[in-house]
């Protein structure tokens, strides 16, 4: 999968709610047409990604930390979302600079609330979208980011284990097996293994099997992960966690 397809399949759910990017209809459809297969010119897809504020702002950062010119290249928005070793070449330094420069300005953060977050970064923090969930939140003011809407936004993992009672291979709900993000005594962890309905849209994803490994955003399936992958969700999910209860 490209970096540009995976950027507007991980973006499209949050933005389908109106939580991220350019809400003109023409750019739903658009997101909607490309990840269906349709031939809609790349460069149109790029110009309404690039108004998903917070995660362009990640994308332009680690490109530009590892000496890549594509702010869409598919390692870095693999980074972002799911992890990899480009992380490790992101200056902590260089991510609050970031929160300050890109989050402030109407309809944005206030310039106070961006230094007070940027100030409150572990220096053994991530450019990861967990990271961006559970220590920044919502940079465009449309949601509150907090109970269990954590554990939507945030890209979880899970394997496939069957569907909905009383449908078939050709539902669009699946039933995975994952572990949910919990806060006790003010201490994030990962629960233990419990089973959750989730939606499949074929369209974007035709061929999902029993037993695979899957990634979840907003109770949708984004991804089928790879072993490489899967390992990375987890490590960097679990260094943003371990930030947070430091």
């Amino acid at each position: 999968m490209s970096g540009l397809k995976l950027a507007a399949l991980c973006g499209f759910y949050p933005h389908k709610l109106g939580f991220c990017g350019l809400q003109e209809n023409s750019a739903k459809k658009n997101l909607l047409s490309y990840l269906s297969g349709e031939k809609i010119p790349e460069q149109k897809i790029r110009k309404i990604l690039e108004t998903f504020k917070g995660a362009f702002s990640y994308y332009k950062l680690i490109a530009k930390s590892n000496g890549i010119e594509d702010p869409f290249d598919e390692k870095v928005v693999k980074a972002y979302w799911f992890g990899n070793q480009l992380l490790e070449k992101v200056p902590v330094d260089s991510l609050k600079e970031m929160i300050i420069k890109e989050f402030v300005g109407p309809g944005f953060l206030s310039k106070k609330m961006a230094e007070k977050k940027a100030r409150e970064i572990s220096f053994t923090s991530k450019a990861h979208h967990s990271f961006h969930v559970l220590v920044i939140g919502s940079v465009s003011g449309r949601i509150m980011l907090e109970g269990k809407l954590l554990d939507l936004c945030r890209i979880a993992w899970g394997k496939v284990i069957g569907y909905k009672k009383g449908e078939t291979e050709n539902a669009n709900k699946i039933i995975i097996e994952y572990h949910p993000l919990q806060k006790k005594r003010g201490k994030y962890s990962l629960g233990g293994p419990i089973h959750k309905i989730v939606f499949w849209e074929k369209k974007f994803i035709p061929e999902i099997k029993i037993g695979d490994k899957v990634a979840i955003h907003w109770n949708h399936i984004v991804q089928i992960l790879d072993a490489k992958d899967l390992i990375n969700l987890k490590k960097y999910t679990q260094i943003t966690i371990d930030s947070l209860n430091s």
